[in-house]
C-alpha cells in the first residue's frame, strides 16, 4: 500500500500525505504540516471481513430501495418485468436477445434515427451468458448481471476509502450513501452503470496501489461498456505517464508503459466491433450523432441550464429532476474543487471526476439523465461526506440510509414510470 504515496504529488510538484498507503516519509506542502498517519488496513483476512460487510450493507440499502420502487410502480398498474425493461433497459436486453442492427436508420432529412448501435457490447454479452448459464428470463438475467456488478463495486468503493486513509466507518458510510443516491436505480435495473462502477471503482484502486498491469485491464474492460469510459482512460494515462516520469531510467517502468498503451484497447475495440455490425469504421459515431452526445464545449448544457433557471418548462413533471440536474452541475464543480483542496484525496482521484463533469458538461444531448451519468463517479465525491457521517450515531446513520433507500426507491418509480424521457 506504500505504492499510492507517488500518485499524491501532481505533476506540477509534491504534495503531502493524502491516504492510508502513505509512507512516513511522505513530502508534505510547503507551510504545511504533515498529515497525521491514518488507520492501516488489518490482516488481509479481516480486510476481506470489512469488504463482506461494506457488501451486505449495500445490498440491504439496495434491497430496500429496489422493493420500494417495485411496489410503487405496482401501484400504478406496472408489473416488475415492465419496470425492469424500462428505457436504456429495453436497449440492453434486446440486444442481448437478438444482437445488433445490421444498419443504421435514417430520417427524411438525412440524419441518423435513434439505433441500439449506440450501446456498447459488454452489459449485453453478460447479460445473454447469465441467461444461458441459469435460464432466467433475460430480464431478470439483467438483473443478475446488474446486482451482482454493484456488489463488487460496492467492495471496491470500501477498498477505495480505506486506501485514502479513512476508517471503516468512512467506508461504509461512502457505501451506503452511494446505494441510496437519488439515482441509485441504475444500479438495480438492466442498465450499464453498475457494471461500469464495478470497472471503474477498481481501476482507480489499481493505479491508487500502483498495480498498472490490472489498471490496464480494469481500464480495458470499462471500455466495453460505455463511452464515458474516456474519463478513465485519461485518468490511467495521466497516472502511468506521472509514473514514467517518476521512474525514468528503471527496469519496473515498463508496466506503466503497458498500462499507458494499452488503456485505451476496450473502448476502441468496442467502436471497431459496433462499426463492423454495420461495414463502416465509424458506424458508432455516426449512431450516435442520434443521441446528441457530440461533445461541444457545454454550448447544449449551458442552453438548457438556462431555461431550466428561467423556469421555461414550469409545470412539467420533468420539473421535479431540474433540481437534480442543476444539483449535479453546481455541486459537481464544488466537488472537484473541495476534493482538489483535500491533501487526503489522491490527484488521480480529482482528475477523474474532473474529467467525468467536463464530459457531462461538454455533451448536450440525454440533460435530464446527467445525474445518472454521474452515478459512477460519485463515490469519489462522496469521500467529502463519509468521513464526518462516520462519526454519527448509529441509529442517525440508520435513519439517513432507511430513509433515504425508501425516498431513493419512490423516486426511481418516477423516473421509471411516470416522468417524460429517458432517466
Amino acid at each position: 500500500m506504500k505504492a499510492v504515496s507517488r500518485l499524491t504529488s501532481g505533476p506540477s510538484g509534491p504534495a503531502s500525505p493524502s491516504s492510508a498507503a502513505l509512507s512516513a516519509s511522505a513530502p508534505a506542502v510547503a507551510g504545511r504540516p504533515a498529515a497525521k498517519a491514518p488507520d492501516r488496513p488489518g490482516p488481509p483476512a479481516y480486510a476481506r471481513y470489512q469488504a463482506a460487510r461494506a457488501v451486505a450493507l449495500y445490498l440491504v440499502v439496495a434491497a430496500v430501495g429496489f422493493t420500494v420502487m417495485l411496489l410503487v410502480s405496482r401501484h400504478f398498474g406496472r408489473a416488475p418485468e415492465a419496470v425492469l425493461r424500462r428505457w436504456d433497459s429495453g436497449h440492453y436486453l434486446h440486444i442481448a436477445q437478438h444482437g445488433y442492427p445490421g444498419e443504421i436508420p435514417y430520417g427524411p432529412d438525412g440524419e441518423p434515427k435513434f439505433s441500439r448501435l449506440a450501446f456498447f457490447p459488454l452489459v449485453p454479452a453478460l447479460i445473454r451468458a447469465v441467461r444461458l448459464v441459469t435460464g432466467l428470463p433475460v430480464v431478470w438475467a439483467g438483473v443478475v448481471v446488474s446486482w451482482t456488478a454493484a456488489s463488487v463495486a460496492a467492495a471496491g468503493v470500501f477498498r477505495l476509502v480505506r486506501a485514502v486513509g479513512g476508517r471503516p466507518g468512512a467506508g461504509y458510510a461512502c457505501v451506503a450513501l452511494w446505494a441510496c443516491s437519488p439515482y441509485a436505480f441504475a444500479l438495480w435495473v438492466p442498465y450499464s452503470e453498475a457494471v461500469f462502477s464495478a470497472a471503474l471503482i477498481w481501476t482507480l484502486s489499481a493505479v491508487l496501489e500502483r498495480r498498472w498491469l490490472p489498471a490496464a485491464a480494469l481500464c480495458a474492460l470499462a471500455g466495453a461498456v460505455r463511452p464515458s469510459a474516456s474519463v478513465v482512460v485519461g485518468t490511467v494515462g495521466l497516472a502511468a505517464g506521472w509514473e514514467l516520469v517518476q521512474q525514468r531510467g528503471s527496469r519496473r517502468a515498463w508496466r506503466a508503459w503497458v498500462a499507458l498503451l494499452t488503456a485505451p484497447l476496450g473502448i476502441v475495440a468496442s467502436w471497431l466491433f459496433l462499426g463492423s455490425k454495420v461495414g463502416r469504421v465509424d458506424g458508432w459515431f455516426e449512431a450516435e450523432r442520434a443521441w446528441g452526445q457530440s461533445f461541444d464545449f457545454g454550448a447544449g448544457t449551458a442552453h438548457v441550464l438556462k431555461d431550466m433557471l428561467l423556469y421555461r418548462h414550469a409545470g412539467r413533471v420533468a420539473d421535479l429532476r431540474t433540481a437534480a440536474v442543476i444539483a449535479v452541475l453546481v455541486l459537481g464543480a464544488v466537488g472537484v474543487w473541495a476534493l482538489a483542496r483535500d491533501r487526503r484525496v489522491p490527484w488521480p482521484l480529482v482528475a477523474t471526476v474532473a474529467l467525468a463533469w467536463v464530459l457531462i458538461v461538454g455533451t448536450p444531448g440525454s440533460p435530464l439523465s446527467k445525474p445518472r451519468f454521474m452515478l459512477p463517479f460519485l463515490p469519489v465525491l462522496l469521500l467529502l461526506a463519509a468521513r464526518p457521517l462516520a462519526r454519527a450515531p448509529l441509529g442517525v446513520r440508520v435513519c439517513l440510509y432507511g430513509g433515504g433507500a425508501v425516498v431513493s426507491g419512490w423516486y426511481a418509480a418516477g423516473l421509471l414510470v411516470l416522468f417524460e424521457g429517458s432517466p
